[in-house]
């Protein structure tokens, strides 16, 4: 399983080659987006959303982050998948890590 982490100092990195058929595991660093972390009642009333597109065939696929880690298949035939993420609470408060919006891409081995 390939591990791609996305680190507080905006840069990302993978731990091995991601391919189709197989498991990615998405480590987030909390410290990378932490504008809309409100709280309600001393409880967390926040969200971070990963949200992920499979291309060819554009699938798509969300997930909470919010723990720090997030694990999805990736599906047999992708060779590359975009990436971004959502931070929202419920003061309204809503932030993109999204590269700017050109969303973060990463490349899938495909079998030879």
């Amino acid at each position: 399983m390939a591990t791609v982490r996305f680190l507080s100092d905006w840069s990302h990195s993978s731990s091995s080659d991601i391919r189709p058929g197989e498991s990615l595991r998405l480590e987030y660093d909390l410290a990378r987006s932490c504008q809309c972390r409100a709280e309600r009642y001393g409880q967390k009333a926040w969200s971070l959303v990963a949200h992920l597109r499979f291309h060819p065939g554009n699938h798509e696929r969300a997930g909470d982050i919010s723990s720090g880690a997030l694990e999805v298949d990736v599906p047999p035939g992708t060779e590359r998948i975009e990436l971004w993420f959502h931070n929202s609470d419920h003061t309204g408060c809503s932030a993109w890590d999204s590269r700017y919006g050109e969303n973060y891409w990463l490349d899938v081995k495909t079998p030879s």
